[in-house]
């Protein structure tokens, strides 16, 4: 059985894990299909080659990575909108335990903040908001609000105060976890976001139906992490608005990014099965 096979294989064998509310996974075929588009030969292993040519380099950031050429942008670009990686997630029930909030840099924290007062004004519940955050330093190349405070997860503060909600949801109890920045040998790494839903679970959160909120391109990429880390005695959905991938200079690279990441992480799950 070649790697190709095998990888492809493991990525649909992920039935096995136990299921969240509803479950996510890139089509195996459309998958093939990219891969073979940008010179990843069907003999080599996916999930290796991915990883060296599709993931951004140790250190950094999405915001400072290169875009590909013109027409792989465009491919890549169209694969993905068909692909649904810039849609929305819409959540299956009415009601849940808990809405957590996935740190980000400011816009997009805000935005997902939006988007779960929109689900809110739409007749979705929840018992109370909880904020996964890290103490990344804002960086004023993507990040607001830089002239009042020093970290997302103090950003994330402000944002609560300052959006305008509902009253019945401004009324929810809230909490934040912020996650310290991380050592490694000489270096400082900024929480991601395993570490944010390792550090609410030490917090001892009884089992919830559990709602979280990302945005694309991102939700896949989250939802696999968190389907990974979560107790089995924890129901989730994961929720966030669409966006269009035409308004950032990257998008083509960070989509990529994204993909090398959720198969990796399904790859996994999927052996932690077995």
């Amino acid at each position: 059985m070649n790697t190709w096979f095998l990888s492809l294989l493991l990525l649909l064998s992920s039935y096995l894990v136990a299921l969240p509310i509803q479950d996510h996974r890139i089509d195996a075929q459309a998958l093939s299909e990219l891969a073979t588009a940008l010179n990843i030969s069907k003999e080599a292993d996916l999930i290796a080659e991915t990883q060296k040519h599709w993931l951004r380099k140790p250190g950094q950031e999405r915001w400072e990575m290169a875009e590909l050429s013109a027409d792989q942008r465009q491919f890549v670009l169209d694969w993905a909108t068909r692909q649904g990686l810039f849609s929305a997630w819409t959540p299956l029930l009415k009601a849940y335990d808990k809405a957590l909030i996935l740190g980000a840099t400011t816009s997009r924290m805000q935005m997902r903040l939006d988007y779960l007062k929109q689900l809110w004004e739409e007749g979705m519940r929840f018992h109370q908001i909880v904020w996964l955050t890290g103490d990344r330093p804002l960086d004023p190349r993507v990040d607001g609000l830089i002239d009042r405070c020093n970290t997302e997860s103090q950003a994330a503060h402000i944002l609560w105060e300052e959006t305008k909600l509902p009253q019945d949801m401004r009324a929810l109890p809230v909490a934040f976890v912020a996650v310290p920045m991380k050592q490694e040998g000489n270096l400082l790494r900024r929480p991601n976001t395993e570490d944010t839903i390792i550090a609410w679970l030490q917090t001892a959160p009884e089992p919830c139906k559990a709602l979280f909120v990302s945005d694309q391109p991102f939700c896949g990429y989250q939802f696999a992490i968190i389907k990974g880390s979560l107790p089995k005695t924890f129901l989730f959905d994961l929720v966030g608005p669409g966006v269009d991938p035409t308004s950032h200079p990257a998008a083509a690279a960070i989509t990529l990014d994204v993909i090398a990441r959720w198969i990796y992480q399904e790859q996994h799950i999927s052996k932690s099965k077995f």
